[in-house]
């Protein structure tokens, strides 16, 4: 490894890896070198050594108010309370990674106990062995109702969660045929979630017990049989290694790079060691991937949210919303696009919302302690960089620089009141295009 580790690098890990590269975390990834930074992210280890002190949902407050439990949106509010509070965010970041890969929808679930059940166990399974994530899944309540497992029987058997198995969990698509699908219904049938007791079973006169060819196996196959003969494909290991880069890495990973994060990943099917290699790749840390990537719309709140201790509100996660990302509703079984879909008009019009709504409740009294005042000789670059630093932007680029540096001159830097001016320029930070950016 010949990449260095110093507070750029360490600032891009976890921008990527986490929701906030904020300045004791970064401080606290340089004393601990990088390797033990990512073993610690892998681990779901606090960086900084303090304790997980997350505030239950029954006392969690927002806007003043108790939670709701059976409010989604309340929900939504404590999953995003989640991503800004914890000491483990690489296994936050990777729950919201599998809820947008294995997507299922409170829309058609109707169930909140169930959508948390499965946050539950993505979190479980976060770093772990994709096998067990995948045999998990096909069990798992909110995923039978989202997508009919119930209706999946002998002789009349339903092929949805047969289809994106193959095609968004594990293979991809032009990696199985139609033929393929209907053998892994036929396979998969007999199994049923039972809302009312809350129980799952297998009935075996429901389940089509006859000979199956599925990628080219032929046998009696059954549920296990179905994940034994995907995790042979050779796509998977790519599929896997593809959604890893574009979620972590580069919206456009090169060939050469995703065989070889899939080399990686088929040697034990396991995340966390797969991402172990990445994050200590001299590759992960080129210059050219450095703030290339738009933030999701969790990045960007979460992040927010975390550089300036705001109390949480559930106009929040309504933000979100508005940007494009809405936890727990996934627009369909295929999840969130990203890339450029996060910057569509609409969604970039919220981002400015959201930044002004921001720049309103930071106060006065915080904007004149000492987190933020510069003495009277410091530049109108000098404070640019420190408010962009405190907003954990580490970079801004030349004309962004040039730009609210003319800003903060013309507005307070030579004023004694200095707050609007402050407040103004935190906004302009925020919607910045770098601040879009990771």
């Amino acid at each position: 490894m010949g990449a260095q580790w110093t507070e750029q690098e360490a600032a891009h890990l976890l921008s990527r890896a986490t929701f906030f590269p904020g300045k004791a975390e970064v401080s606290a990834s340089l004393e601990l070198g990088r390797e033990e930074t990512v073993r610690r992210l892998i681990a779901g280890e606090s960086l900084t050594g303090k304790e997980e002190n997350l505030t239950p949902f029954k006392e969690l407050k927002a806007d003043g108010k108790n939670l709701v439990g059976d409010q989604i949106v309340d929900q939504q509010t404590y999953w995003l309370y989640r991503m800004v509070n914890t000491e483990a965010p690489l296994i936050e970041k990777m729950t919201l990674f599998w809820h947008g890969h294995f997507a299922t929808s409170y829309q058609k679930v109707r169930e909140i106990p169930l959508i948390l059940r499965q946050n539950d166990l993505f979190r479980k399974h976060a770093t772990g062995d994709f096998r067990a994530l995948v045999e998990a899944v096909g069990k798992d309540p909110a995923m039978m109702l989202y997508l009919d497992t119930n209706n999946n029987k002998k002789g009349k058997p339903n092929e949805n969660y047969a289809r994106e198995v193959m095609e968004l969990f594990t293979l991809g698509v032009g990696n199985y045929t139609e033929d393929d699908i209907k053998e892994a219904a036929r396979s998969l049938t007999g199994w049923v979630y039972d809302k009312k007791t809350d129980t799952i079973s297998f009935n075996s006169k429901q389940h089509d017990t006859g000979k199956k060819t599925i990628l080219g196996e032929t046998g009696n196959f059954d549920e296990t049989d179905v994940v034994d003969v995907l995790f042979k494909q050779e796509a998977l290991p790519r599929f896997v290694a593809m959604k890893l880069l574009t979620y972590f890495a580069s919206e456009r990973p090169s060939a050469e790079w995703i065989w070889e994060i899939a080399d990686v990943f088929a040697q034990t099917h396991h995340i966390g060691e797969t991402l172990n290699y990445l994050f200590l790749s001299d590759a992960f840390y080129s210059l050219e991937h450095r703030g290339a990537m738009i933030k999701t719309p969790a990045d960007y709140v979460a992040g927010i949210l975390k550089a300036f201790n705001l109390p949480m509100a559930k106009g929040f996660a309504q933000s979100m919303r508005k940007m494009g990302q809405e936890l727990f509703l996934p627009p369909d079984v295929a999840g969130w696009r990203g890339g450029t879909t996060w910057l569509m008009t609409t969604n970039l019009l919220a981002r400015y919302q959201f930044a002004e709504s921001v720049a309103k409740r930071i106060n006065g009294n915080v904007l004149n302690s000492k987190t933020f005042l510069l003495s009277d000789q410091a530049e109108p670059q000098q404070w640019v960089a420190h408010f962009a630093s405190q907003a954990g932007i580490p970079l801004l680029g030349e004309r962004s620089i040039n730009v609210l540096s003319s800003y903060a001159e013309e507005t307070f830097v030579h004023s004694k009141q200095k707050v609007n001016g402050m407040r103004g320029l935190l906004q302009l930070i925020m919607i910045s295009p770098d601040a879009q950016m990771k």
